[in-house]
């Protein structure tokens, strides 16, 4: 019978008895763990980009550099063709393939703490507690690390086409000229507002034409994106002009539907604390960009020391960008965000610190809830 049919009562007393024993503990630590798998708020963007791949210890090597494991990657190495007379000889190219490493790291849950005597006064499951403060949290800082390691690889291609200087990539450069757009495009609304600030205008469709052309120029096919929900918004504010009016009397009564737009893969995501809205990141297929491995999968600890009851979740996963030119940026904001070059308040555009990534809507603790009944 599945936790979430069972009363929570009824569960929570199951609990307790179950934590009188090493064996319920162990019980409860699996069916902890498979409820966390099974019921996620949102799963991770990066997950979705690139795939995880399960490894094991033996197939993992140890650094020279840090007291911890790695896996080390190859990239496919350079080729080309020539043509030649029937005397020709061709070039001599002694093959030499590139590597790098992907380190792994630990995701955990905070530990949480309840007395076996206050766990009595609550109606909520326990399991309830366990969704909602281990998966969501770990999947957020996965999505969070991933989601930095894709903007360093295209601050990198930046970098390097503007000859290794740090040029604001603002609105105000781009349409002097005076910084290369290699890796990053501006949205037609913000070029047309000329502004300098961090407002961010609607996505257009010519903007998605823009963004894929980034990579197209590469050798690279735009396969996929990811976008804020609020961004997605937007596209059910196209026109007759835009989409036809087919399209548009659809999304007038129904939103935006379809799960591609201009060729893309649409990766929609409610967390706009990690992926700021006025960010719309590009990617090539999954072969092209990197690796995502998992060490460990996402384990869960229950102990009960006298009334104590304590538990925890954690994973060991590893993330690399080994093409630092399978990623691109669409920015629907004039301005910069380019290190060592950004604009004043350019903290609305980039990721929040882990810290500050758990926003609490409710205010309960301030009592504000009505009907506040304070007297009968």
């Amino acid at each position: 019978m599945s936790s979430s049919v069972i009363p929570a009562k009824q569960f929570n007393d199951s609990f307790f008895s179950k934590m009188e024993t090493p064996e319920g503990k162990t019980k409860l630590a699996e069916h902890g763990g498979n409820y966390i798998r099974d019921r996620l708020r949102e799963v991770s963007f990066a997950r979705k980009i690139i795939p995880p791949t399960p490894v094991q210890r033996t197939e993992c090597q140890r650094s020279v550099n840090h007291d911890t494991l790695v896996k080390i990657v190859d990239i496919e190495p350079e080729s080309r063709a020539m043509s030649m007379g029937f005397r020709g000889q061709p070039t001599v190219r002694l093959i030499r393939a590139n590597r790098f490493e992907i380190p792994f790291y630990t995701i955990s849950s905070e530990k949480f703490e309840k007395y076996e005597q206050e766990l009595l006064a609550y109606e909520m499951p326990v399991t309830k507690i366990i969704e909602e403060n281990t998966v969501k949290d770990i999947q957020d800082i996965e999505d969070r690390g991933f989601l930095l390691y894709i903007e360093s690889a295209i601050q990198a291609m930046q970098l390097e086409a503007n000859s290794d200087i740090a040029t604001a990539f603002s609105v105000t450069n781009v349409l002097a000229g005076t910084v290369v757009s290699s890796s990053v495009v501006k949205g037609d609304g913000a070029l047309a507002a000329a502004a300098t600030d961090f407002t961010v205008y609607p996505v257009l469709k010519p903007d998605f034409i823009k963004l894929k052309k980034l990579l197209h120029r590469r050798k690279l096919r735009a396969k996929q994106m990811v976008i804020t929900e609020p961004d997605y918004d937007d596209l059910s504010a196209w026109t007759i002009q835009d989409v036809g009016f087919k399209i548009a009397e659809e999304t007038t009564i129904e939103g935006y539907k379809a799960s591609t737009v201009a060729g893309l893969q649409i990766i929609r995501t409610i967390k706009t604390d990690i992926l700021r809205e006025g960010n719309i990141y590009c990617f090539t297929a999954p072969e092209f960009l990197g690796r995502f491995y998992i060490l460990n999968q996402t384990k869960f600890y229950i102990d009960k020391i006298a009334n104590l009851i304590t538990w925890q979740s954690w994973e060991d996963i590893g993330i690399g960008i080994g093409n630092i030119a399978s990623v691109v940026k669409l920015e629907l904001y004039a301005g910069s965000v380019t290190p060592g070059a950004t604009t004043s308040g350019y903290a609305a555009a980039v990721p929040k610190d882990e810290t500050d990534i758990y926003p609490v809507n409710n205010r309960a603790d301030q009592g504000e809830f009505y009907p506040n009944v304070t007297q009968f």
